[in-house]
């Protein structure tokens, strides 16, 4: 299969590419800093049957990124490989048309599944976030938690990520090239959305995912 890598580390597709000559399967890769590269490579080599990407690349985020790609090629296949947090973002990803999302920090035998499941048509979650759902079927606090966060836009969720990773307004401001004023106005949308008061009650819901 030919896969597309698009992220802006010159090192990170380098990896992908020396790791895909480790595991079983005839893989040959193409690759895009940006995703104006990656609709070119696209439209040239049409035999491409899958995109590994980040989740938030160059101020789009998952739902914009399938839209655009998709816009190129409907049927390619899409595998997230983020470092944003798979509980807040995958979900919305497969809801909007992605394929598969697996974290950057999971073993690389994970990452073989995940591309030849991919790959061969399925759809991908890693065991931890499926016995999680699986968990929260019954639950009613923890469904009503799910409720919550599917009313959060794309930007919301960018924000809360950092949110709870302990990140301050200004150091959120200084990462998303936005005031520190419209970091404010998201935090308290959120706070509502997730009916939480602070930043602690925030950080236990979004746990419980």
């Amino acid at each position: 299969m030919n896969i597309l890598i698009i992220d802006d580390q010159t090192l990170l597709r380098t990896g992908m590419r020396l790791f895909l000559g480790t595991i079983p399967g005839d893989y040959q890769l193409f690759e895009a800093a940006d995703l104006t590269t990656a609709r070119v490579v696209l439209r040239e080599n049409p035999d491409i049957g899958m995109v590994i990407t980040e989740v938030k690349m160059e101020g789009l985020i998952s739902s914009e990124i399938i839209q655009l790609l998709k816009s190129v090629k409907p049927g390619i296949a899409i595998l997230f490989y983020s470092g944003l947090s798979e509980r807040i973002f995958a979900l919305p990803a497969l809801r909007g048309g992605a394929d598969g999302f697996i974290m950057k920090r999971e073993k690389p035998a994970d990452l073989a599944k995940a591309i030849a499941i991919v790959g061969s048509g399925g759809k991908y979650l890693s065991v931890g976030l499926q016995a999680a759902l699986i968990s929260m079927i019954d639950t009613d606090h923890q469904k009503e938690a799910i409720e919550s966060l599917e009313t959060l836009s794309q930007r919301e969720r960018i924000v809360m990520n950092q949110v709870v990773q302990g990140k301050s307004t200004k150091e959120i401001a200084f990462l998303l090239n936005v005031k520190c004023n419209t970091v404010s106005t998201y935090k308290k949308r959120i706070y509502k959305k997730m009916n939480v008061i602070d930043t602690f009650e925030l950080s236990q819901k979004a746990a419980g995912f």
